[in-house]
């Protein structure tokens, strides 16, 4: 099933580079895996761009998904995007979209996750590294999964520094999970001191931490380790 699900995904992003080519643009853990991640994810997120409204994009991409064979759908709009639930051969992901009137993009080429399904290497946008990087420590800041520290881990490993302006933005106004206890959050006003907030917190982490929450996402080989590796790249943060 993981495969299967896997496979729509890739088909999905195929067919909105074909698509929408610049208009869609990648953001979240599928932009990881075209870059050579192991880390599995179970949906697609995207930015379209320029569009002021979500009501604006839901007959496109409704009508894209519906032009795969066999597909059927549901979607719906909240606050924050748009969200699709698409199910192919009794396999379902999710696709969610934002909006923005304009956005920092970089390309990427899906010529290392392509052809595990059978599929064309694609030019695709995605969102800009240094902002995808500060917005996933944002984002670990809020919800504290482990999978989040992955990430910027595996950012990291490609010389990216995050935006500081991007993260200080969001680390003035979290958004918490409720899971996150009040004694815990980040209380700091710098950059620089929620790096050391962050080493702090993972100095904590161990491996079987790891292995409990990342095992459906990646496979053993891939986890054994990590928490020295974490802890080395958080290190170089200044």
């Amino acid at each position: 099933m993981i495969e299967k699900e896997q496979q729509l995904l890739a088909r999905v992003l195929d067919l909105f580079a074909q698509k929408f080519d610049k208009k869609a643009i990648l953001r979240g853990g599928m932009v990881l895996r075209v870059l050579g991640s192991p880390r599995l994810t179970n949906d697609l997120d995207y930015v379209f761009v320029p569009y002021k409204s979500k009501k604006e994009i839901v007959d496109e991409i409704v009508t894209c998904l519906q032009s795969i064979e066999g597909a059927s759908l549901t979607y719906s709009l909240n606050s924050k995007c748009l969200r699709v639930v698409l199910t192919v051969d009794q396999t379902t992901v999710q696709i969610e979209a934002k909006v923005a009137m304009d956005a920092e993009t970089s390309t990427a080429s899906t010529r290392l996750l392509s052809p595990q399904f059978n599929l064309p290497p694609r030019i695709i946008h995605v969102v800009d590294p240094s902002i995808a990087l500060a917005n996933k420590m944002a984002a670990w800041n809020e919800r504290r999964l482990i999978r989040d520290i992955y990430d910027i881990w595996f950012i990291l490993q490609m010389s990216v520094t995050p935006d500081i302006g991007t993260l200080e933005k969001r680390l003035r106004k979290p958004i918490y999970s409720r899971l996150v206890r009040d004694q815990d959050h980040f209380t700091g006003q710098t950059c620089s001191e929620f790096y050391d907030f962050m080493r702090a917190k993972v100095s904590d982490m161990t491996d079987k931490d790891i292995v409990n929450e990342l095992s459906d996402y990646l496979a053993p080989q891939e986890t054994a380790g990590l928490s020295l590796l974490f802890r080395a790249a958080l290190a170089r943060l200044k």
